[in-house]
């Protein structure tokens, strides 16, 4: 089920992520979407022929499950299209007072109270299915077992092939889904929740009773090793403002421990202007900002106001082997209107 945080910009940190939403909101629908509030009206259609029957209500694009329903006329706000069906929000909040969003078939959602007026092309609601392709083949990944050596009882688990942290561990024989191999790593699936990460490929076997490894002869996939001095990799996606690339094994990456929201500047906010600026900064090993060099550009001002707001961030600055380094990340500010 998918969450908004309230209409004030918020800061959220996850791992070596930071969102920063700039006079607008954000909704995080259940397939790891970003969805900013669209302010567009639907309204629950009920054909003569369903009795008013309620229209029931999903979460979970990939893999739906119902989760209520909605009556006959009622009002909501419609966020994406996503093939058949509508991401949607009824304005119900959480515990926390943050909204909700749901599923509901398109069928079933009307741009008109009278008459019924689907949500097509024309509707300027966007298209945004998520791809469950890596949800499948998490599904489908084959079983592969911890092994542990050395009398250790457990095997280190990482959220990046280059970092060199551990962010958590798996009991010895434990069971793990192995979707590639990328050099001396192994993408895995952890339970409990499933999802994607890295352990060293010497602690996970084809077997429970002995360790077989997962080489060229087991069909997975080699990707090859990681090249972590240039990942090339930007974490997020959709708005809002995401810092780092991938870490490199003996590194740790610069954190974000002051970052004032950007501005709209008045040029864009009367034109409407919406989208995402990527920046290359460089942080500087006291933690402060140095060169800021814009990689993609909104104009109408917007360009200035994320140099502006960025250039006044403090972090903690990068650590080799314990000591503070100048490091180059890549910072993406996202503007968004309500």
């Amino acid at each position: 089920m998918g969450e908004c945080p309230s209409m004030k910009p918020s800061s959220l940190f996850f791992a070596v992520f930071l969102i920063v939403a700039a006079s607008g909101c954000f909704c995080f629908a259940a397939d790891d979407q970003l969805l900013p509030r669209s302010g567009v009206e639907g309204f629950v259609f009920c054909p003569v022929s369903a009795n008013d029957q309620p229209v029931p209500l999903y979460v979970g694009y990939c893999k739906k499950r119902q989760v209520g329903t909605l009556n006959c006329g009622e009002k909501v706000e419609v966020l994406a299209r996503q093939d058949d069906m509508l991401r949607i929000s009824s304005g119900e909040r959480g515990p926390h007072g943050v909204m909700r969003t749901n599923l509901v078939p398109a069928s079933a959602i009307s741009r008109q109270a009278d008459k019924f007026v689907p949500f097509d092309n024309q509707s300027g609601v966007p298209e945004r299915s998520p791809d469950c392709s890596q949800m499948r083949a998490r599904e489908n990944a084959p079983d592969g077992f911890v092994f542990c050596s050395g009398g250790h009882d457990s095997a280190p688990v990482y959220h990046s092939a280059c970092q060199s942290r551990a962010s958590d561990s798996v009991a010895c024989g434990e069971k793990v889904g192995v979707l590639t191999r990328a050099g001396d790593m192994l993408q895995v699936t952890v339970p409990p929740h499933g999802f994607p990460r890295y352990m060293e490929a010497a602690a996970v076997s084809q077997q429970a009773g002995k360790f077989v490894p997962f080489d060229d002869a087991s069909g997975i996939e080699d990707k090859g090793a990681v090249d972590c001095a240039h990942p090339g990799a930007t974490f997020g996606t959709g708005g809002g403002v995401f810092t780092g690339r991938g870490p490199e094994r003996n590194v740790t990456m610069p954190r974000a421990i002051s970052s004032p929201s950007p501005e709209y500047s008045e040029e864009a906010r009367r034109k409407k202007i919406q989208g995402v600026i990527v920046l290359t900064v460089t942080v500087n090993a006291d933690g402060t900002t140095g060169k800021i060099k814009i990689e993609k550009g909104l104009g109408y001002g917007l360009d200035e106001k994320a140099v502006e707001a960025v250039s006044r961030w403090k972090f903690s600055p990068a650590l080799k082997d314990g000591e503070p380094i100048e490091k180059e990340i890549n910072v993406e500010v996202g503007f968004h209107l309500n």
